[in-house]
């Protein structure tokens, strides 16, 4: 079995972008990590007593002594062999340690080594624990490394892999220095540097630790449950409503710190036609504003949203971490679960154009029942939000908006908003500060509609990933930066008059003909007053009725003639 990592040397770009993500989430040296993970387990006196008993203290007395002395991946592969005859009981069969040699960066041989489980079918995947071991002698140098940021570049495969995972164990071996870490949504952080000179036995007792911790010990999401080993997971909400996930992912996160978003199709049945969506996210509200929001907003009425079946919160960050003693504040984020119907395709798989314009039409519509009954901004329309759905009867909406989690309830506005959005979907006005508004949520769902004409991507949702199929010389590169004043300056100047041709001259052979339809959008959403595009907000329910009714329309009609 392969492990999840290729034995590849991650580039200086990826090592950059992970050390962005990374800055100030790392804590080293946390006080309590080793007794926390550690120690008062039902499984520690199994492993101080296979310390202690004759027949293992000699085995154990020379791996301990060993590992200073392991300079070559073959004998690296035959001290974890030992230890596995000693620590690995019949019942763990299932598990085994898979050591893979790395590509070098300097004079220093690395070997990655995986603890892991045969047992394909978990949701969890294969890697429980993940470590790295430096073939040297070399001391342990600056704090913020590259070695470091190596690690948490293979935890960050790992929750690629296993992203519903609460929290992900890893091990760093250096010289004679071994360093224990923890990954979660919040960040990174480790023990003090533990001296094996000292304590020769510490890396084996963490290994046997490694292999006897429980699944939640070990980070796992436990909210899955399964029958038995092999079969189907599921996950149950108020010990009734039971919902059976099905292998393939529909929504992953390939980071470490921030919400992790994953989601599985599921089905009331093992047999059954799936027809939900069970979402697993960290959200940084201490109340579920997702679920409150999509709650009062089918009290009141709005169309072309999703249901909630099910909900319950399960862990937070700061849980997690009890214990330990942290330099500073981390952020606390809640991990949840949710199951949402209907159950549609991305929007980007659209089978026919007249179909994308008809769903586009249902979610101009969907925004407006949001804003006018629910009195709800979404505030984060963008490709990966939207879904088709089948028709159920001639009244369902064709599309339907998802992810609430950064929705604005009118009647409940802070005084200090946020900028929230969607790389490469966001509105001009938010861009320079602008409290957010309904026009906001339909400008986002103009540039939807350019994103999918001019790429025709019918597989990647983020724009950082359409992009890497597009030309350099395409002007949606210029809308996907941190530097949003900058932003929104090239925004404006691709919606102007004269930019908006540019824009037109961009759109894919498929979508040539709807260039019509896209200067009927703009003159809707981008009025020209006094010479230049108004990219302000009319409350006048007059002004409010005819840019909704206008979007929708020049949809439906585009589709009617397509």
């Amino acid at each position: 079995m392969l492990s999840v990592f290729p034995p590849l040397t991650p580039t200086e770009a990826a090592l950059q972008s992970l050390r962005d993500e990374l800055k100030g989430n790392i804590f080293r040296n946390v006080n309590g990590l080793f007794a926390k993970y550690f120690e008062g387990k039902p499984w520690s006196v199994v492993v101080q007593n296979k310390l202690q008993e004759t027949k293992s203290a000699k085995i154990v007395s020379k791996l301990s002594a060993g590992v200073p002395g392991i300079a070559r991946f073959d004998a690296l592969v035959e001290w974890l062999a030992e230890f596995q005859t000693l620590f690995f009981a019949v019942d763990q069969a299932t598990f085994r340690f898979h050591s893979q040699p790395l590509s070098n960066t300097g004079s220093t041989a690395r070997t990655g080594i995986y603890l892991e489980t045969s047992d394909l079918q978990s949701v969890a995947g294969s890697t429980r624990v993940f470590g790295e071991f430096h073939h040297d002698n070399a001391p342990v140098m600056a704090d913020d490394d590259d070695d470091i940021l190596r690690i948490c570049e293979r935890a960050q495969q790992v929750f690629k892999v296993q992203s519903a995972r609460c929290f992900v164990h890893g091990f760093l071996v250096r010289g004679t220095t071994l360093e224990l870490w923890v990954f979660d949504r919040s960040g990174a952080y480790s023990s003090e540097r533990l001296d094996l000179a000292q304590r020769p036995d510490l890396l084996v007792r963490a290994l046997a630790g490694y292999t006897l911790m429980s699944d939640e010990e070990a980070g796992f999401n436990t909210f899955v449950k399964r029958l038995a080993p092999g079969s189907n997971s599921y996950v149950t909400f108020h010990e009734h409503d039971k919902f059976h996930l099905r292998p393939e992912l529909i929504a992953t996160a390939d980071y470490i710190v921030g919400p992790g978003t994953t989601c599985y199709v599921a089905s009331t049945s093992t047999i059954g036609e799936p027809g939900t969506v069970i979402k697993f996210s960290w959200r940084e509200d201490e109340e579920p504003t997702e679920l409150r929001l999509l709650q009062r907003a089918h009290e009141r009425n709005a169309w072309g949203i999703i249901q909630v079946l099910g909900y319950q919160d399960l862990v937070n960050i700061a849980d997690l971490r009890q214990g330990l003693h942290f330099p500073q504040m981390f952020v606390n984020r809640t991990f949840s679960c949710v199951a949402t119907t209907p159950l549609g395709r991305p929007i980007r798989q659209f089978k026919s154009i007249p179909e994308l314009l008809e769903v586009l039409r249902d979610l101009v519509k969907a925004l407006q029942s949001l804003y006018v009954n629910a009195r709800i901004l979404h505030r984060d329309v963008a490709i990966k939000n939207l879904i088709i759905t089948p028709q159920h009867s001639a009244d369902s909406p064709k599309g339907v908006l998802l992810d609430f989690n950064f929705a604005l309830d009118l009647d409940n506005v802070p005084p200090i908003e946020p900028m929230v959005g969607s790389d490469g979907f966001m509105a001009i006005g938010i861009l320079s500060g602008q409290r957010h508004t309904y026009r906001h949520d339909l400008e986002s769902l103009f540039y939807v509609f350019l994103w999918i004409a001019i790429a025709n991507d019918r597989v990647h949702d983020e724009a950082n990933d359409i992009l890497k199929g597009m030309p350099k010389t395409s002007r949606l590169w210029n809308w996907c930066s941190m530097d949003f004043g900058a932003l929104g300056q090239d925004k404006a100047a691709d919606m102007s008059p004269e930019g908006f041709e540019g824009i037109l001259d961009e759109f894919s052979s498929d979508f040539a003909s709807l260039r019509g339809l896209a200067k009927k959008l703009h003159a809707l959403i981008f009025p020209v007053r006094d010479g230049k595009i108004f990219t302000g907000t009319e409350t006048d329910q007059v002004a409010v009725q005819r840019v909704y009714d206008g979007m929708a329309d020049a949809f439906n009609r585009s589709a009617l003639v397509f």
